[in-house]
């Protein structure tokens, strides 16, 4: 068992998680025009990369945690874990929209309904705004039904597979992109590179990324608690992480900011857990927490406030942009807060679904 991941809570994590959260919606309500003036960009798709990464590394960790403390890995308990954490949030925001769709005539169609109740949106389908978020949640859930299991059945196979993917696709992707190598000129090639993005690149890269940390630090390869670093070296990398992948940034090349990215941010998540840092100083502040406990919540319901085309929205029209940021913002913390009440009650039937009493993320 790793030193540094003996703890039954991570509290850095879930400050990461509201970091994470505040980028995503912010970016979305448009701060992104306040600070394009201070050549800063926020790029809601990079928050999103963080959420991957932080849920590979957590469910790597926990998997292997219970691996070495009862020398199985219980498929049933950490599906209806993930069950209970994640479906009736998502599927109450649905029903919410199924009514909304009747009332407004939004013409959201069954096929978009179907995607999102049954987790297939990041397939290629014709999309529409109101569900378009569940892209991302399609991606965890077939990471959930496919990864853990291997893990369980064959921990070694897991292993090779989880660093073969977030080495070799990326590798595919980018070389084809710079036009390197044998494979951007021929149709086995382009082949392959077009597999890769759409198969890997979008997601699940992004989790086995943190889960190959993970790894790395139960392999005994990363000890951080024996690195000798700055105080500030976490967070310049989560810094340069962040704004590595803004198109304004100086070198932006396409997919290799964003691999990178990926690499900076998972490298300042380990810094991060087990010792104190600048970043861990700023993770664990109380409110930047409770965010990160509602993220998931927050992201959610984001969907129903963050643009212009919602009807609800109209009235608004007219008003300074920074009030309608405000209406919008207390229009999120009302449907978080609602929707906490039941996600509370499931929450609470998670827990008994927990091994030896540890904390389940």
């Amino acid at each position: 068992m790793p030193e540094t991941l003996q703890g039954n809570y991570y509290p850095v994590m879930d400050g990461m998680r509201g970091m994470a959260i505040l980028m995503v919606l912010l970016a979305h309500l448009g701060l992104n025009r306040y600070l394009w003036k201070f050549k800063f960009y926020l790029v809601s798709n990079t928050g999103v990369s963080m959420f991957f990464v932080i849920s590979g590394f957590l469910i790597t960790t926990l998997l292997f945690k219970e691996l070495l403390r009862t020398g199985e890995i219980s498929l049933k308990r950490f599906y209806i874990r993930r069950a209970l954490r994640i479906l009736p949030v998502a599927y109450l925001f649905l029903l919410v929209l199924i009514v909304l769709n009747h009332v407004y005539s939004l013409h959201i169609k069954g096929a978009d309904f179907m995607a999102s109740f049954l987790f297939y949106k990041n397939l290629p389908m014709p999309n529409e705004p109101y569900t378009a978020h569940f892209w991302s949640l399609a991606v965890e859930g077939q990471f959930y039904l496919t990864f853990p299991f291997l893990m369980a059945v064959n921990p070694n196979r897991y292993i090779a597979a989880a660093i073969g993917i977030a080495v070799i696709v990326p590798a595919i992707v980018i070389f084809n992109h710079l036009g390197l190598g044998v494979l951007h000129n021929n149709t086995v090639g382009i082949v392959l590179s077009k597999f890769c993005k759409y198969a890997f690149w979008k997601g699940p890269v992004m989790i086995l990324t943190g889960s190959v940390f993970a790894i790395l630090m139960f392999k005994g390869v990363l000890k951080p608690e024996k690195l000798r670093v700055n105080f500030f070296t976490s967070f310049i990398l989560w810094l340069l992480g962040i704004e590595i992948t803004a198109v304004n940034f100086p070198f932006y090349t396409k997919y290799v900011s964003e691999y990178i990215s990926v690499l900076l941010i998972s490298a300042s998540v380990t810094l991060s857990i087990g010792r104190e840092s600048f970043l861990s100083c700023l993770l664990n502040n109380a409110i930047l927490r409770r965010i990160g406990v509602l993220s998931y919540s927050i992201y959610i319901w984001q969907e129903l406030f963050i643009g212009t085309w919602q009807p609800w929205l109209h009235p608004l029209a007219g008003n300074p942009e920074w009030l309608i940021m405000i209406i919008k913002l207390l229009a999120i913390a009302a449907s978080v807060t609602m929707s906490y009440l039941l996600e509370s009650v499931f929450l609470n039937i998670k827990d008994r679904y927990k091994y030896n009493n540890r904390t389940i993320s």
